[in-house]
Protein backbone atom coordinates (compact mmCIF):
# COMPACT_ATOMS: atom_id res chain seq x y z
CA UNK A 1 0.00 0.00 0.00
CA UNK A 2 1.02 3.88 -0.98
CA UNK A 3 1.33 5.92 2.00
CA UNK A 4 2.28 9.33 1.74
CA UNK A 5 1.83 12.71 3.80
CA UNK A 6 1.28 16.09 3.32
CA UNK A 7 0.06 19.46 4.62
CA UNK A 8 -3.05 21.16 3.74
CA UNK A 9 -6.72 22.07 4.26
CA UNK A 10 -9.51 20.04 5.37
CA UNK A 11 -11.43 20.59 2.70
CA UNK A 12 -8.97 19.93 0.21
CA UNK A 13 -8.78 16.47 1.01
CA UNK A 14 -9.69 14.74 -1.92
CA UNK A 15 -10.29 10.68 -0.87
CA UNK A 16 -13.04 8.00 -0.29
CA UNK A 17 -12.53 8.28 3.36
CA UNK A 18 -11.01 11.21 5.73
CA UNK A 19 -10.48 9.89 9.21
CA UNK A 20 -10.22 12.87 11.93
CA UNK A 21 -8.72 12.03 14.72
CA UNK A 22 -9.39 13.88 17.76
CA UNK A 23 -8.89 13.77 21.82
CA UNK A 24 -11.86 13.83 24.10
CA UNK A 25 -13.38 17.01 24.97
CA UNK A 26 -12.58 18.74 21.23
CA UNK A 27 -14.91 19.17 18.91
CA UNK A 28 -14.15 17.16 15.58
CA UNK A 29 -12.99 19.49 12.56
CA UNK A 30 -14.44 18.56 9.41
CA UNK A 31 -14.52 20.07 6.15
CA UNK A 32 -18.21 22.75 5.23
CA UNK A 33 -19.65 19.76 3.28
CA UNK A 34 -20.19 17.15 7.24
CA UNK A 35 -20.77 20.15 9.51
CA UNK A 36 -24.67 19.89 9.02
CA UNK A 37 -23.84 15.76 10.04
CA UNK A 38 -21.40 16.27 12.66
CA UNK A 39 -24.40 19.19 14.63
CA UNK A 40 -26.85 16.61 13.69
CA UNK A 41 -24.30 13.41 15.87
CA UNK A 42 -23.43 16.33 18.46
CA UNK A 43 -27.11 16.73 19.30
CA UNK A 44 -28.11 13.24 19.37
CA UNK A 45 -24.96 12.32 21.68
CA UNK A 46 -23.20 10.34 18.72
CA UNK A 47 -19.77 11.92 19.22
CA UNK A 48 -17.26 9.37 20.65
CA UNK A 49 -15.61 9.58 23.67
CA UNK A 50 -13.53 6.84 24.28
CA UNK A 51 -10.41 5.34 22.70
CA UNK A 52 -11.18 3.64 19.44
CA UNK A 53 -14.78 4.61 19.18
CA UNK A 54 -15.72 5.87 15.62
CA UNK A 55 -18.71 7.16 13.67
CA UNK A 56 -19.44 7.70 10.46
CA UNK A 57 -20.41 10.50 8.24
CA UNK A 58 -22.01 11.31 5.37
CA UNK A 59 -21.35 14.69 3.68
CA UNK A 60 -24.38 17.17 2.63
CA UNK A 61 -24.27 18.85 -0.82
CA UNK A 62 -20.96 18.82 -2.76
CA UNK A 63 -17.47 17.45 -0.96
CA UNK A 64 -14.03 16.18 -2.48
CA UNK A 65 -14.36 13.54 0.33
CA UNK A 66 -16.95 10.83 0.05
CA UNK A 67 -17.10 9.74 3.41
CA UNK A 68 -15.68 11.13 6.89
CA UNK A 69 -14.68 8.50 10.32
CA UNK A 70 -15.01 10.67 12.76
CA UNK A 71 -12.51 8.69 15.48
CA UNK A 72 -11.49 9.61 19.12
CA UNK A 73 -8.11 9.49 20.70
CA UNK A 74 -9.71 9.29 23.93
CA UNK A 75 -7.98 11.35 26.43
CA UNK A 76 -4.86 13.69 25.84
CA UNK A 77 -3.10 13.14 28.75
CA UNK A 78 -3.12 8.83 27.60
CA UNK A 79 -2.32 9.46 24.11
CA UNK A 80 1.03 8.11 23.76
CA UNK A 81 2.96 6.80 20.74
CA UNK A 82 1.55 3.20 21.21
CA UNK A 83 -1.91 4.63 20.96
CA UNK A 84 -1.17 6.27 18.22
CA UNK A 85 0.13 3.54 16.17
CA UNK A 86 -3.32 1.55 16.84
CA UNK A 87 -5.51 4.52 16.12
CA UNK A 88 -3.75 4.34 12.52
CA UNK A 89 -4.12 0.82 12.68
CA UNK A 90 -7.78 1.47 13.41
CA UNK A 91 -8.04 3.89 10.72
CA UNK A 92 -6.42 1.45 7.86
CA UNK A 93 -9.05 -1.59 9.02
CA UNK A 94 -12.16 0.54 9.24
CA UNK A 95 -11.26 1.65 5.13
CA UNK A 96 -10.65 -1.43 3.96
CA UNK A 97 -13.97 -2.73 6.02
CA UNK A 98 -15.85 0.24 3.96
CA UNK A 99 -13.98 -0.58 0.94
CA UNK A 100 -12.30 2.58 0.68
CA UNK A 101 -9.67 2.57 -2.21
CA UNK A 102 -8.37 5.90 -0.46
CA UNK A 103 -8.17 7.18 2.68
CA UNK A 104 -6.53 10.43 4.40
CA UNK A 105 -6.02 10.42 8.30
CA UNK A 106 -6.00 13.95 9.88
CA UNK A 107 -4.63 14.24 13.02
CA UNK A 108 -6.51 17.50 14.63
CA UNK A 109 -3.84 20.40 16.40
CA UNK A 110 -4.75 18.87 19.62
CA UNK A 111 -3.70 15.75 18.84
CA UNK A 112 -0.17 16.93 17.24
CA UNK A 113 -0.17 19.97 20.54
CA UNK A 114 3.94 18.88 22.23
CA UNK A 115 4.36 15.66 20.47
CA UNK A 116 7.35 15.37 18.92
CA UNK A 117 7.09 15.33 15.05
CA UNK A 118 8.96 12.50 14.26
CA UNK A 119 7.84 10.28 16.63
CA UNK A 120 4.39 10.91 15.98
CA UNK A 121 4.45 10.53 12.32
CA UNK A 122 6.37 6.75 12.58
CA UNK A 123 3.75 6.01 14.68
CA UNK A 124 1.13 6.74 12.22
CA UNK A 125 2.64 5.58 9.35
CA UNK A 126 3.83 2.26 10.84
CA UNK A 127 0.12 1.96 12.07
CA UNK A 128 -1.69 2.60 8.69
CA UNK A 129 0.76 0.23 6.86
CA UNK A 130 0.64 -2.64 9.55
CA UNK A 131 -3.46 -2.59 9.94
CA UNK A 132 -3.85 -2.94 6.32
CA UNK A 133 -1.78 -6.30 6.46
CA UNK A 134 -3.69 -9.35 5.30
CA UNK A 135 -2.03 -12.57 4.67
CA UNK A 136 -3.14 -13.98 1.69
CA UNK A 137 -2.92 -17.81 2.42
CA UNK A 138 -2.55 -20.54 -0.65
CA UNK A 139 -6.38 -20.97 -2.18
CA UNK A 140 -7.40 -22.29 -5.35
CA UNK A 141 -8.86 -18.71 -5.36
CA UNK A 142 -6.52 -16.12 -6.99
CA UNK A 143 -5.65 -13.68 -4.57
CA UNK A 144 -8.01 -10.70 -3.86
CA UNK A 145 -5.56 -7.69 -2.79
CA UNK A 146 -7.57 -5.74 0.04
CA UNK A 147 -9.37 -2.88 -1.87
CA UNK A 148 -7.34 0.52 -0.23
CA UNK A 149 -4.11 0.99 -2.36
CA UNK A 150 -3.25 4.41 -0.85
CA UNK A 151 -3.20 5.84 2.28
CA UNK A 152 -1.89 9.04 3.81
CA UNK A 153 -1.61 11.50 6.42
CA UNK A 154 -3.01 15.08 5.86
CA UNK A 155 -0.82 17.41 8.51
CA UNK A 156 -2.77 20.32 9.88
CA UNK A 157 -2.09 23.49 8.59
CA UNK A 158 -1.04 24.95 12.36
CA UNK A 159 -0.14 23.37 15.04
CA UNK A 160 1.84 20.41 13.13
CA UNK A 161 5.36 19.62 14.58
CA UNK A 162 8.30 20.04 12.80
CA UNK A 163 9.43 16.28 11.21
CA UNK A 164 6.19 15.09 11.02
CA UNK A 165 5.40 14.72 7.38
CA UNK A 166 8.87 13.02 6.24
CA UNK A 167 8.86 10.83 9.55
CA UNK A 168 5.24 9.21 8.26
CA UNK A 169 7.27 7.71 4.92
CA UNK A 170 9.91 6.27 7.47
CA UNK A 171 6.96 4.81 9.54
CA UNK A 172 5.21 3.18 6.55
CA UNK A 173 8.43 1.58 5.28
CA UNK A 174 9.27 0.30 8.76
CA UNK A 175 5.75 -0.95 8.90
CA UNK A 176 6.36 -2.53 5.73
CA UNK A 177 9.13 -4.92 7.39
CA UNK A 178 7.24 -5.57 10.04
CA UNK A 179 4.72 -7.17 7.42
CA UNK A 180 7.78 -9.02 5.60
CA UNK A 181 8.01 -9.96 8.99
CA UNK A 182 4.89 -11.40 9.46
CA UNK A 183 4.06 -12.83 6.12
CA UNK A 184 7.85 -15.05 6.76
CA UNK A 185 6.35 -16.19 9.83
CA UNK A 186 2.89 -17.15 9.03
CA UNK A 187 3.94 -19.49 5.48
CA UNK A 188 3.25 -23.26 6.38
CA UNK A 189 6.70 -25.40 6.80
CA UNK A 190 6.20 -27.13 3.74
CA UNK A 191 6.59 -23.81 1.93
CA UNK A 192 8.90 -22.39 4.36
CA UNK A 193 12.03 -24.56 4.33
CA UNK A 194 15.25 -23.74 5.49
CA UNK A 195 16.64 -23.39 2.18
CA UNK A 196 13.79 -21.28 0.77
CA UNK A 197 13.83 -19.12 4.21
CA UNK A 198 18.16 -18.93 2.64
CA UNK A 199 16.25 -17.67 -1.03
CA UNK A 200 14.48 -15.23 1.10
CA UNK A 201 17.04 -14.10 3.17
CA UNK A 202 19.19 -13.82 -0.31
CA UNK A 203 16.73 -10.92 -1.82
CA UNK A 204 17.68 -8.54 0.74
CA UNK A 205 21.36 -8.57 -0.38
CA UNK A 206 22.29 -5.79 -2.39
CA UNK A 207 24.09 -2.65 -1.89
CA UNK A 208 26.01 -2.27 1.20
CA UNK A 209 24.31 -5.72 2.24
CA UNK A 210 26.02 -8.95 1.92
CA UNK A 211 24.73 -12.40 1.53
CA UNK A 212 25.58 -15.59 2.66
CA UNK A 213 24.50 -19.26 3.97
CA UNK A 214 26.88 -22.50 5.13
CA UNK A 215 25.30 -25.56 3.52
CA UNK A 216 25.35 -28.90 6.45
CA UNK A 217 28.93 -29.57 4.77
CA UNK A 218 30.24 -26.62 5.28
CA UNK A 219 29.11 -26.28 8.62
CA UNK A 220 30.36 -30.18 9.48
CA UNK A 221 33.67 -28.21 8.27
CA UNK A 222 33.22 -26.14 11.31
CA UNK A 223 32.54 -28.37 13.44
CA UNK A 224 28.62 -27.19 14.14
CA UNK A 225 27.57 -30.10 15.90
CA UNK A 226 24.88 -28.85 17.81
CA UNK A 227 22.70 -27.13 14.92
CA UNK A 228 23.50 -30.66 12.85
CA UNK A 229 21.97 -32.79 15.32
CA UNK A 230 19.00 -31.04 15.50
CA UNK A 231 18.42 -31.08 11.60
CA UNK A 232 19.32 -34.78 11.22
CA UNK A 233 16.09 -36.27 12.13
CA UNK A 234 14.69 -34.15 8.71
CA UNK A 235 15.23 -35.15 5.42
CA UNK A 236 15.04 -31.03 5.21
CA UNK A 237 18.74 -30.18 5.00
CA UNK A 238 19.77 -27.00 7.55
CA UNK A 239 21.42 -23.62 6.99
CA UNK A 240 23.41 -21.04 8.71
CA UNK A 241 22.56 -17.40 7.43
CA UNK A 242 24.39 -14.30 7.17
CA UNK A 243 23.40 -10.95 6.11
CA UNK A 244 26.29 -8.41 6.90
CA UNK A 245 25.20 -4.76 6.49
CA UNK A 246 28.71 -2.51 6.60
CA UNK A 247 27.93 0.94 6.48
CA UNK A 248 31.53 2.28 6.02
CA UNK A 249 33.70 3.53 8.64
CA UNK A 250 31.75 1.78 11.51
CA UNK A 251 33.01 2.03 14.71
CA UNK A 252 31.25 -1.25 16.10
CA UNK A 253 30.16 -4.57 15.01
CA UNK A 254 26.78 -5.72 16.53
CA UNK A 255 25.24 -9.13 15.79
CA UNK A 256 21.68 -9.72 15.93
CA UNK A 257 20.79 -13.41 15.65
CA UNK A 258 17.38 -15.40 15.16
CA UNK A 259 16.12 -18.83 15.77
CA UNK A 260 15.08 -20.28 12.32
CA UNK A 261 13.07 -23.73 13.99
CA UNK A 262 10.88 -23.54 10.58
CA UNK A 263 9.06 -26.20 12.20
CA UNK A 264 9.03 -27.71 15.66
CA UNK A 265 7.58 -31.03 16.02
CA UNK A 266 10.02 -31.47 19.39
CA UNK A 267 11.46 -34.59 18.02
CA UNK A 268 11.77 -37.79 20.32
CA UNK A 269 10.47 -35.58 22.90
CA UNK A 270 7.57 -35.25 20.97
CA UNK A 271 5.36 -31.84 21.59
CA UNK A 272 1.22 -32.71 22.21
CA UNK A 273 -1.08 -33.13 18.95
CA UNK A 274 -3.10 -30.30 20.04
CA UNK A 275 -1.54 -26.66 18.20
CA UNK A 276 1.69 -28.03 16.70
CA UNK A 277 0.07 -26.78 13.80
CA UNK A 278 1.30 -23.32 15.48
CA UNK A 279 4.97 -24.56 15.01
CA UNK A 280 4.96 -22.58 11.86
CA UNK A 281 6.15 -19.81 13.93
CA UNK A 282 9.00 -21.33 15.31
CA UNK A 283 11.24 -19.35 13.31
CA UNK A 284 9.79 -15.56 14.09
CA UNK A 285 12.87 -14.64 15.49
CA UNK A 286 14.70 -15.38 12.22
CA UNK A 287 11.59 -13.42 10.88
CA UNK A 288 12.38 -10.08 13.26
CA UNK A 289 16.27 -10.49 11.84
CA UNK A 290 15.23 -10.72 8.14
CA UNK A 291 12.52 -7.66 8.83
CA UNK A 292 15.25 -5.74 10.14
CA UNK A 293 17.30 -6.20 6.91
CA UNK A 294 14.30 -5.14 5.22
CA UNK A 295 13.94 -2.14 7.02
CA UNK A 296 17.65 -1.24 6.79
CA UNK A 297 17.32 -1.81 2.53
CA UNK A 298 14.46 0.14 2.21
CA UNK A 299 15.94 3.47 3.96
CA UNK A 300 13.99 2.87 7.17
CA UNK A 301 16.71 1.92 9.18
CA UNK A 302 20.25 3.32 8.65
CA UNK A 303 22.39 2.31 11.30
CA UNK A 304 26.32 3.34 11.71
CA UNK A 305 27.85 -0.06 13.02
CA UNK A 306 28.03 -3.04 10.84
CA UNK A 307 25.54 -5.19 11.77
CA UNK A 308 25.45 -8.81 11.26
CA UNK A 309 22.71 -11.08 10.67
CA UNK A 310 22.58 -14.54 11.47
CA UNK A 311 20.07 -16.94 11.28
CA UNK A 312 20.70 -20.84 12.06
CA UNK A 313 17.42 -22.49 10.60
CA UNK A 314 16.46 -26.25 10.51
CA UNK A 315 13.74 -28.30 11.27
CA UNK A 316 13.25 -30.70 14.46
CA UNK A 317 11.54 -33.62 13.75
CA UNK A 318 11.28 -37.50 15.18
CA UNK A 319 12.35 -39.04 11.84
CA UNK A 320 14.98 -42.65 11.87
CA UNK A 321 18.14 -40.45 12.60
CA UNK A 322 16.97 -37.66 14.92
CA UNK A 323 19.30 -37.29 18.10
CA UNK A 324 17.70 -39.53 21.33
CA UNK A 325 17.48 -37.73 24.80
CA UNK A 326 20.66 -38.40 26.61
CA UNK A 327 22.81 -37.62 23.57
CA UNK A 328 26.05 -35.86 23.76
CA UNK A 329 26.83 -33.79 21.30
CA UNK A 330 29.61 -30.58 20.58
CA UNK A 331 29.20 -27.04 19.47
CA UNK A 332 31.44 -25.75 17.03
CA UNK A 333 33.51 -23.42 20.13
CA UNK A 334 34.26 -27.70 21.20
CA UNK A 335 31.46 -27.43 24.12
CA UNK A 336 29.63 -30.73 24.65
CA UNK A 337 26.21 -30.88 25.44
CA UNK A 338 23.91 -33.56 26.92
CA UNK A 339 20.46 -33.36 25.38
CA UNK A 340 18.21 -34.25 27.96
CA UNK A 341 15.42 -32.77 25.75
CA UNK A 342 14.85 -32.85 22.10
CA UNK A 343 12.41 -30.49 22.30
CA UNK A 344 14.64 -27.60 23.89
CA UNK A 345 15.95 -27.53 20.24
CA UNK A 346 16.21 -23.94 19.83
CA UNK A 347 19.14 -23.62 22.23
CA UNK A 348 20.90 -25.63 20.17
CA UNK A 349 20.97 -24.45 17.21
CA UNK A 350 21.52 -20.62 19.00
CA UNK A 351 24.68 -22.05 20.58
CA UNK A 352 26.37 -22.68 17.32
CA UNK A 353 25.40 -19.29 15.72
CA UNK A 354 26.45 -17.75 18.78
CA UNK A 355 29.58 -19.17 19.23
CA UNK A 356 30.74 -19.02 15.67
CA UNK A 357 29.57 -15.13 15.37
CA UNK A 358 31.70 -14.53 18.45
CA UNK A 359 34.79 -15.84 17.39
CA UNK A 360 34.40 -14.88 13.42
CA UNK A 361 33.12 -11.02 13.68
CA UNK A 362 34.66 -10.46 17.40
CA UNK A 363 31.08 -7.86 17.99
CA UNK A 364 30.82 -5.11 20.27
CA UNK A 365 27.70 -6.59 21.20
CA UNK A 366 25.19 -9.08 20.77
CA UNK A 367 21.07 -9.59 20.54
CA UNK A 368 19.49 -12.78 19.70
CA UNK A 369 15.90 -13.13 19.27
CA UNK A 370 14.02 -16.71 19.84
CA UNK A 371 10.47 -17.81 20.35
CA UNK A 372 12.52 -20.62 22.99
CA UNK A 373 10.22 -21.24 25.96
CA UNK A 374 6.55 -21.72 26.81
CA UNK A 375 7.54 -20.81 30.00
CA UNK A 376 7.72 -16.94 29.12
CA UNK A 377 4.00 -16.87 28.52
CA UNK A 378 3.23 -18.15 32.01
CA UNK A 379 5.67 -15.59 33.16
CA UNK A 380 5.14 -12.42 31.17
CA UNK A 381 1.91 -13.57 28.76
CA UNK A 382 1.16 -12.34 25.11
CA UNK A 383 2.32 -8.72 25.21
CA UNK A 384 5.58 -8.40 26.92
CA UNK A 385 9.05 -10.21 26.12
CA UNK A 386 11.25 -11.34 28.00
CA UNK A 387 14.87 -9.88 28.23
CA UNK A 388 18.03 -11.29 29.57
CA UNK A 389 21.31 -10.37 29.13
CA UNK A 390 25.00 -10.10 30.63
CA UNK A 391 25.55 -6.33 30.41
CA UNK A 392 22.80 -4.08 32.36
CA UNK A 393 23.78 -1.22 30.11
CA UNK A 394 23.22 -3.11 26.79
CA UNK A 395 20.11 -4.68 28.39
CA UNK A 396 18.94 -1.24 29.12
CA UNK A 397 19.22 -0.12 25.76
CA UNK A 398 17.30 -2.72 24.58
CA UNK A 399 14.47 -2.30 27.01
CA UNK A 400 14.52 1.60 25.97
CA UNK A 401 13.95 0.28 22.91
CA UNK A 402 10.98 -2.19 23.04
CA UNK A 403 9.64 0.90 25.32
CA UNK A 404 9.78 3.80 22.56
CA UNK A 405 8.73 1.29 19.75
CA UNK A 406 6.03 -0.77 21.18
CA UNK A 407 7.55 -4.05 21.11
CA UNK A 408 7.69 -3.92 25.21
CA UNK A 409 10.46 -6.12 27.19
CA UNK A 410 10.78 -7.34 30.63
CA UNK A 411 14.09 -8.21 32.50
CA UNK A 412 14.71 -10.76 33.95
CA UNK A 413 17.52 -11.74 36.41
CA UNK A 414 20.50 -13.93 35.21
CA UNK A 415 22.77 -15.32 38.54
CA UNK A 416 25.70 -17.69 38.44
CA UNK A 417 23.51 -20.24 40.54
CA UNK A 418 20.98 -20.03 36.94
CA UNK A 419 24.26 -20.96 35.04
CA UNK A 420 25.56 -23.86 37.29
CA UNK A 421 22.13 -25.66 36.89
CA UNK A 422 23.27 -25.89 33.14
CA UNK A 423 25.94 -28.19 34.06
CA UNK A 424 25.93 -31.97 33.03
CA UNK A 425 27.37 -34.57 34.73
CA UNK A 426 28.07 -36.68 31.13
CA UNK A 427 28.83 -33.49 29.08
CA UNK A 428 30.11 -29.98 29.66
CA UNK A 429 26.47 -28.93 30.00
CA UNK A 430 22.35 -29.93 29.46
CA UNK A 431 20.46 -28.52 27.58
CA UNK A 432 17.74 -28.12 30.50
CA UNK A 433 17.73 -28.23 34.00
CA UNK A 434 15.58 -29.62 36.31
CA UNK A 435 12.38 -28.99 35.24
CA UNK A 436 9.75 -28.28 38.00
CA UNK A 437 12.81 -28.74 40.36
CA UNK A 438 14.45 -26.02 39.57
CA UNK A 439 11.96 -23.78 37.83
CA UNK A 440 12.50 -20.79 35.44
CA UNK A 441 12.95 -22.53 32.36
CA UNK A 442 13.11 -19.26 30.40
CA UNK A 443 15.91 -18.15 32.88
CA UNK A 444 17.39 -21.54 32.11
CA UNK A 445 17.43 -21.14 28.32
CA UNK A 446 19.29 -18.00 28.35
CA UNK A 447 21.51 -19.59 30.90
CA UNK A 448 22.71 -22.48 28.66
CA UNK A 449 22.99 -19.61 26.04
CA UNK A 450 25.64 -17.27 28.00
CA UNK A 451 27.91 -20.18 28.19
CA UNK A 452 28.17 -19.18 24.34
CA UNK A 453 28.75 -15.58 24.19
CA UNK A 454 31.46 -15.02 27.07
CA UNK A 455 32.23 -11.39 28.09
CA UNK A 456 30.70 -10.30 25.07
CA UNK A 457 27.42 -7.80 26.05
CA UNK A 458 24.39 -9.67 25.39
CA UNK A 459 20.95 -9.54 25.43
CA UNK A 460 18.53 -12.82 25.04
CA UNK A 461 14.95 -11.75 24.03
CA UNK A 462 12.60 -14.70 24.63
CA UNK A 463 9.76 -13.39 21.89
CA UNK A 464 7.58 -17.17 22.23
CA UNK A 465 4.57 -15.54 23.73
CA UNK A 466 4.64 -12.13 21.42
CA UNK A 467 5.48 -13.80 18.40
CA UNK A 468 1.93 -14.69 17.42
CA UNK A 469 -1.49 -15.36 18.92
CA UNK A 470 -1.63 -11.32 20.75
CA UNK A 471 -4.45 -9.76 21.61
CA UNK A 472 -6.31 -7.82 18.86
CA UNK A 473 -5.43 -4.32 18.10
CA UNK A 474 -5.61 -1.64 15.53
CA UNK A 475 -2.44 -2.71 13.67
CA UNK A 476 -2.45 -6.36 14.59
CA UNK A 477 -5.76 -8.71 14.36
CA UNK A 478 -3.93 -12.12 14.25
CA UNK A 479 -1.03 -14.57 13.22
CA UNK A 480 2.20 -13.63 12.97
CA UNK A 481 2.92 -10.24 14.88
CA UNK A 482 6.55 -8.81 13.04
CA UNK A 483 7.30 -8.40 16.81
CA UNK A 484 11.06 -7.54 17.26
CA UNK A 485 11.22 -5.65 14.08
CA UNK A 486 10.21 -2.09 15.13
CA UNK A 487 12.62 -2.80 18.43
CA UNK A 488 15.47 -3.75 16.41
CA UNK A 489 15.16 -0.99 14.37
CA UNK A 490 14.70 1.28 17.14
CA UNK A 491 18.35 -0.32 19.18
CA UNK A 492 20.24 -0.30 16.15
CA UNK A 493 18.85 2.38 13.99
Amino acid sequence: MRISSKTGALKTARTDLLVCLFVKGETPQVPPAFEAALKAAKTAGDIPAKFQGSRLLYPSGRSMSKRLLLLCAGESKKLDNERLRRLAGVAANKGIALKATSLLLHPSERVCKGRDGTQLGLALGEGLQMGAYRYQPPSKEKAKPVSLRDAGVLCPEKGAPKGLTAAVSRGAKRGAAVCFARDLGNKPGNLLTPRKLAAEAKKLAGGKIRFKALDEKQMAEKKMGAILAVSQGSREPARMIFLDYNPGNAKKTICVVGKGLTFDAGGISLKPGAGMWDMRYDMCGSAAVLGLFHAIKSGACKPKHRIIGVVPTSENLPGGEAIKPGDVVRACDGTTIEIQNTDAEGRLILCDALAYSKKTYKPDAIVDLATLTGAVIIALGHEIAAAIGNDDKWVQEALAAGESSGDSLWQLPLRDFHRDQMKSKFADLKNINQGRAEGGGTISGAAFLSYFVGDTPWVHLDIAGTAWNQKAKGYYSGGATGFGVRLLADLLG
